[in-house]
């Protein structure tokens, strides 16, 4: 390749790492253990190349393709220099294969939808989310779904809470997890109940067995929840360590709060976020034993006690993402991004957070952030995860 250019462009480099996955799919392909692929499958030979162009270009300012980068007095001098906002943006279809229908349902009209809304309005300022339980209500929600999906991805861009008044049973975590099925295909309380736990484990299995290699805060995980060793707690202990392993605060998916607090207690003594957050209700993350689910800083979800175990929450918070069109927060889009594309096995071929900047962990103030077509940590960390199933099977 360097014979022809010393810095190929990535849209060059694309063309041989496709014609390298092509020859030789079982070696270089990114697959899931389930044998699907990962994205565009051939992202981790691509950030390869690149990665070695880069190295034997180091230093040699002559071989550069790309502009200067910018010094810290370049941006002073900007008219750019403030850091935006953070706000909870909106994205497109990603990952989805209903994101607006073009048609309703046969025989039915958008005033005929507007009608069973209100029937459902009226339903809910009768019983509240208790009338979630009628067969009417379930009906209804199935048959409106292309209405749900026109207020969601109205332009521009509605406030959650709004849409929540506008179709509050879409806060029932049965129909929040319906509504996903519908617009993803794909049945994610099924599949995390099948996987999470057992893949939880085997993660585990993973971290234990190479102790040496992680840093402190991944010991100190793996340490607490070898103490806390309950049936059924895998799956949370497996996150926990994921977003240690990522360098990500437990604060930026899991609030811990007493088991006593109310909604109305979290929302006045909680610094809650505009991201979505499960508030765990217990002594510790790993022993609680309720939980509560809360946007735009409010909580949407209160704790019931079907609703206790972690495989819920932990599909209803995601559910959320995908059903609002909310961006991954920075703070943890890499176990976001794991959690989407090692358990749902949801794999399309971008990122779903496309942040500018981010809060830096050394200094704390606002910095630029390098973003990727894909997360390059995930896809290293299952084809590492993978190839060591394989060798200690």
């Amino acid at each position: 390749m360097r014979e022809h250019s010393l810095n190929p462009t990535r849209r060059e480099c694309v063309v041989v790492a496709k014609a390298i996955t092509q020859k030789y799919p079982n070696s270089f392909l990114d697959k899931n253990e389930e044998g699907e692929l990962i994205g565009c499958g051939y992202f981790s030979v691509l950030n390869q190349l690149k990665t070695r162009v880069e190295y034997l270009n180091r230093g040699n300012t002559l071989s550069r393709l790309r502009k200067t980068k910018r010094t810290q007095r370049d941006d002073k001098d900007g008219d750019d220099d403030q850091p935006t906002v953070a706000t909870c943006l909106r994205v497109d279809s990603y990952g989805c294969v209903r994101w607006q229908p073009e048609n309703y349902p046969d025989g039915e009209t958008s005033a005929s939808l507007e009608e069973k809304k209100l029937e459902m309005l009226d339903i809910f300022s009768q019983e509240g989310l208790k009338g979630s339980e009628r067969g009417r209500v379930e009906d209804l929600m199935a048959i409106t779904y292309a209405k749900q999906r026109e207020c969601i991805n109205a332009n521009p861009p509605p406030n959650i809470l709004n849409v929540g008044k506008e179709w509050p049973f879409l806060f029932s975590h049965k129909f929040l997890l319906s509504h996903f099925t519908t617009l993803t295909n794909v049945d994610i309380y099924t599949r995390l109940n099948e996987d999470l736990e057992k893949k939880g484990k085997r993660l585990l299995d993973f971290f234990r067995s190479q102790i040496t290699r992680w840093g402190k805060e991944v010991r100190a995980v793996l340490k607490e929840a070898r103490k806390e060793d309950q049936e059924g707690t895998d799956g949370l202990s497996a996150m926990l360590v994921m977003l240690a392993h990522f360098k990500e605060q437990e604060d930026s998916l899991f609030l811990l709060a007493d088991v006593t607090t109310t909604p109305a207690d979290a929302e006045a003594q909680l610094s809650l976020p505009i991201t979505p957050r499960i508030i765990m209700l217990g002594e510790t993350i790993l022993t609680a034993k309720k939980w509560m689910l809360s946007i735009e800083g409010r909580v949407i979800i209160p704790p019931a006690a079907h609703l206790a175990d972690f495989t819920t929450a932990l599909a209803t918070l995601f559910a959320c993402y995908y059903v609002f069109n909310l961006e991954y927060q920075v703070e943890a889009c890499t176990t976001l991004e794991f959690i989407q594309r090692f358990l749902v096995r949801i794999n399309p071929d971008s990122t779903k957070c496309s942040a500018k900047e981010q809060m830096s962990r050394k200094t704390g103030r606002v910095v630029k952030r390098k973003t990727s077509y894909m997360n390059p940590h995930v896809i290293s960390f299952i084809r590492g995860f993978m190839e060591f199933n394989w060798l200690t099977d």
